[in-house]
């Protein structure tokens, strides 16, 4: 006869066995790499363009976005880092709001929020980076320094406009500027928000060159 058996323990771990393998029973992970992104995800195995279950993306082998898909969909808290692995926000997609910030107290993010690309801070930034062309009569000036681009995000999370809040100089700023108004038409926005209401605001994107 076993003494000290918990089986009420057994039966709890019994049941979230079976409830975790009746949940997704037809799902299959998914691994893709694209240079230096991996995706890792579960997807439905009939089809398996349907995520169901965690979904992680990693850059350089570090994780900047984290979550789970519900019905191909977005759900719960999603995590967001930036390239060093710290947490640049988390967005609950149930009550839509961000509900953590780095450098945030909750009382702060009631107050106000700033305008955030709905991902990590990373995508934008690496799309500029890697899309553009440095060119010749600036690699032979040996230009660098900063330039720094505002997108305009209204209040229902629209990017309507952009300019350069910071130049450099006319070849490089306009090499950014071309490659920002090829921004994929799907990508999300968050709008600034006051006090709990929408506002209109500005997100800031700042691009580092080096003299080649």
């Amino acid at each position: 006869m076993l003494t000290g058996f918990n089986y009420k323990y057994i039966f709890s771990l019994t049941a979230a066995l079976m409830l975790n393998f009746f949940a997704f029973p037809q799902s299959v992970k998914i691994i893709k790499n694209d240079g230096n992104f991996r995706t890792e995800y579960y997807a439905l195995k009939n089809d398996t363009s349907k995520k169901e279950g965690s979904y992680r993306l990693f850059y350089k082998n570090k994780i900047i976005e984290n979550g789970n898909y519900i019905n191909n969909k977005k759900a719960g808290n999603w995590q967001f880092f930036s390239l060093n692995g710290i947490l640049e926000y988390e967005f609950d997609f149930g009550s839509y709001k961000v509900v953590k910030m780095s450098g945030k107290e909750k009382e702060d993010l009631e107050n106000m929020t700033p305008c955030l690309f709905l991902g990590s801070p990373l995508i934008p930034y690496l799309y500029i980076v890697n899309n553009m062309h440095y060119p010749e009569e600036a690699r032979k000036q040996k230009l660098g320094g900063q330039v720094i681009l505002a997108l305009k995000i209204s209040q229902n999370g629209e990017l309507w406009g952009m300019y350069l809040y910071k130049k450099l100089d006319s070849l490089l700023d306009s090499e950014v500027m071309r490659v920002a108004r090829s921004f994929p038409s799907n990508w999300q926005w968050l709008p600034a928000t006051r006090k709990g209401t929408n506002t209109d605001g500005e997100y800031l994107i700042t691009i580092e060159f080096e003299p080649e």
